[in-house]
């Protein structure tokens, strides 16, 4: 499954001189946990999320209405292909330590992928494999050998095996 398959679309964005205070109420009337800071044409120039909102103004104790997101937004985006695997993006997501990925190709923002969106669907990857294993079909592993994936029993993401056709993490299997 591919990132373009469980990716938000559309992103929230706001441009660079939009105010920390508004960018708090367009998190908090939208549910969301972070917008993209874009150009004018779109093109993807930061992000920020909750935390840079705590660390960032209420931490520091600053008026979000005197700060521009432009002073507080993380430059250094991290990006991902809307053709990159599920796989792929959960590794990025450990590797750089972030739970949030904007799907970008090119210079275009197509759509944003988090931690929660994997989650939701694993559990429909999982019932895949399952089936594929009941027809006698290929897995990429089978029995002990672990890959990296989401326990189905915790949800944490790490090296899990397959054990009575459940994918489970090592801590869980040491619970049944």
């Amino acid at each position: 499954m591919v990132v373009s398959d469980a990716m938000s679309t559309p992103v929230i964005t706001v441009n660079v001189d939009t105010t920390a205070y508004d960018v708090a109420n367009i998190m908090k009337d939208n549910n969301i946990g972070c917008v993209v800071v874009v150009e004018k044409d779109s093109k993807p120039l930061g992000i920020v999320t909750e935390r840079d909102l705590v660390i960032n103004i209420v931490a520091k104790n600053l008026k979000p209405k005197d700060v521009l997101i432009k002073d507080i937004m993380t430059t250094k985006l991290v990006v991902i292909s809307p053709t990159a695997t599920l796989m792929d993006a959960a590794k990025k997501m450990t590797e750089k330590n972030v739970k949030r990925l904007p799907v970008v190709e090119g210079d275009k923002l197509l759509g944003i992928i988090t931690v929660s969106d994997i989650t939701k669907i694993s559990p429909k990857i999982f019932e895949i494999m399952s089936e594929m294993s009941k027809m006698g079909g290929e897995l990429p592993y089978r029995g002990d050998e672990y890959i990296e994936g989401i326990c189905e029993v915790c949800g944490s993401q790490g090296p899990v095996r397959l054990v009575n056709g459940r994918y489970i993490c090592d801590n869980c299997i040491d619970e049944l």
